[in-house]
């Protein structure tokens, strides 16, 4: 007896870059050039920059590398060069809006639990300050022995559609729910009933990046 989730695909295209530093505090003391280290986007590069003295303060932050992937603005770390207090705040671009997709395999063997493609271990997905807040579903196939429902997660309009049997269909089904609290979990749940076999494969497109 057994259900189970593979990830088939999944994409993040055009997250945005680091662009700037706002020097938000120089700091004191500084007797060499501080390192400056951003953190690293769930799923992309890590930016990278040299901090730029004035006299023993910090005066800006050159952007070396722009990073890519970036969802939510990344904390900025000044560190060494024998001063301290120095900070900054990143601050990001990106002209195009991103986009993104994930294909999912659920899997029954004689199985009856419900089984949730988790939005939070997607790229892309919103992680409680900026990302794609919704799935909508852009295609299934399936192949069951029992009825299968799908569904968004949150209030209002959750179900998606019934399916049973054998088939396939390339339509998109918009998502009408209400995410939860701040759409940090925007999942789709697929339930079977008991002693299911078979699979159901999902097209998912992400939507309502913010």
């Amino acid at each position: 007896m057994g259900a189970n989730v593979k990830i088939l695909n999944d994409t993040y295209n055009l997250g945005k870059i680091v662009s700037s530093v706002t020097i938000t505090n120089a700091g004191t003391g500084y007797t060499s050039v501080p390192t400056v280290a951003f953190a690293a986007p769930i799923d992309g590069t890590a930016a990278t920059g040299t901090a730029v003295l004035d006299g023993a303060t910090v005066d800006s932050i050159t952007i070396d590398y722009e990073g890519e992937g970036y969802v939510s603005a990344p904390t900025v770390t000044i560190s060494g060069g024998g001063g301290s207090s120095a900070a900054g705040t990143a601050v990001l671009s990106g002209t195009n809006a991103p986009n993104g997709s994930t294909n999912a395999l659920v899997s029954f063997y004689n199985g009856g639990v419900g089984m949730t493609v988790d939005a939070s271990t997607l790229r892309g997905m919103y992680d409680g300050t900026g990302g794609f807040r919704k799935f909508t579903i852009s295609g299934i196939e399936w192949s069951v022995d029992s009825p299968v429902n799908i569904s968004f997660t949150g209030t209002g309009t959750t179900d998606a559609i019934n399916v049973s049997g054998t088939g396939s269909f390339n339509y998109t089904i918009p998502n009408g729910a209400t995410q939860p609290g701040d759409a940090t979990d925007p999942d789709i749940v697929v339930t079977p009933v008991s002693g299911i076999d078979g699979f159901v494969f999902l097209k998912l497109t992400k939507e309502d990046f913010a």
